[in-house]
């Protein structure tokens, strides 16, 4: 009994001691985090640039930003944001710099991939800042808000514009198409 009592001791005594040293740094850790189930691709990550959906159309209206999905290639080629660029995170060493050579380090990156809990547009935008690509953003859930706000895409080979004058919805490009 009196060891079982003593673990219990030790433990208190190193989260407290953990607890209390965090609270005394100075990059101390959040105790409490914010999760968000957030669709629109609103969600702040601690350490990590995010960009709004209507800050992202904004910029891609005014032609100021490059887009690189982070997704597969067999996803990106079912659909992507017109113009996108696929810089696959799975692929990073190999496609880096074929893809991004001729991108200035001054211009504003948006990287996206789908899904909420998907966190690969985060980790290629934080890759990219270490390469000197300071404005390097991360449109988080980005596939699924830009079709949800319906912005242009193109789908396995056919752009939006095409899209709409067939009556072909544009948001749905890993679906079949309706005739």
């Amino acid at each position: 009994m009196k060891a079982l009592f003593q673990i219990f001791a030790i433990l208190f005594i190193a989260v407290f001691l953990g607890l209390g040293y965090n609270q005394l740094r100075s990059d101390s850790l959040p105790m409490v985090c914010t999760w968000s189930d957030d669709p629109n691709g609103d969600q702040i990550y601690n350490n990590m640039s995010t960009i709004s959906i209507d800050e992202a159309a904004r910029l891609f209206k005014n032609n100021k930003a490059f887009f690189l999905d982070a997704r597969s290639p067999d996803t990106y080629a079912r659909g992507h944001i017109k113009g996108a660029l696929n810089l696959p995170w799975e692929n990073i060493e190999d496609q880096c710099f074929n893809v991004i050579d001729n991108i200035p380090p001054d211009k504003i990156i948006i990287t996206y991939c789908d899904g909420v809990t998907c966190h690969l547009c985060n980790f290629l935008s934080d890759f990219l800042k270490e390469l000197g690509y300071k404005h390097a953003r991360a449109l988080v859930n980005g596939w699924t808000v830009w079709n949800q706000h319906n912005l242009p895409v193109d789908c396995a080979g056919e752009t939006a514009e095409n899209s709409m004058k067939t009556n072909h919805k544009v948001a749905n490009c890993s679906k079949p198409k309706s005739r």
